[in-house]
């Protein structure tokens, strides 16, 4: 997007909107991964079921997904089961049928819009971190900072998939 990476002079570009604009360009993202995810496993039970048990079969979804974020920031989850692309990989490997994998094509929908909005630069949510404490500060952060904090949300988002990674192909042997 014009003047989401360096500053642009171009009438409408990312760097000349509002704070508020920024956040929600922000959030688009992240909600539409999450709309998705909760809109395709609704579509799934509806033709599964029907529309009365999907409605609260998506309640339940929901309901789940907010319990396994509570078990990730209480330490009921560890991220030795967190899953990368090999893990993955592995899982849809072993589905059996259409509708086992929409169902999981939905998780991780969902699980990829929730992650986008930790407030771990370069991740949506830390971008939308960055803009809050330039909104409170009422002036945007120096380059450098902001390329330092970049940095290590860079840092710690490849240390992390690299871990992911190395467990999810143990698992496998």
């Amino acid at each position: 997007m014009e003047g989401e990476e360096e500053a642009s002079d171009v009438e409408g570009s990312f760097s000349n909107c509002g704070f508020w604009k920024k956040i929600a360009i922000a959030f688009a993202g992240p909600i539409v991964n999450i709309v998705f995810g909760l809109l395709v496993y609704f579509v799934l039970i509806s033709v599964i079921y029907d529309i009365q048990i999907a409605f609260n079969s998506t309640l339940n979804f929901i309901g789940m997904f907010f319990e396994s974020i509570k078990m990730m920031l209480t330490g009921g989850v560890s991220v030795e089961d967190f899953s990368g692309p090999v893990g993955i990989a592995n899982i849809v490997s072993q589905t059996s049928g259409i509708a086992d994998f929409v169902y999981l094509l939905s998780v991780i929908s969902l699980s990829l819009g929730i992650t986008n909005l930790l407030p771990v630069p370069p991740l949506d949510g830390g971008k939308i971190f960055i803009y809050i404490i330039e909104g409170i500060k009422r002036k945007p952060l120096k380059t450098e900072t902001s390329l330092a904090i970049q940095m290590v949300g860079f840092i710690l988002i490849i240390g992390l998939s690299v871990f992911v990674m190395y467990n999810d192909v143990i698992k496998l042997f």
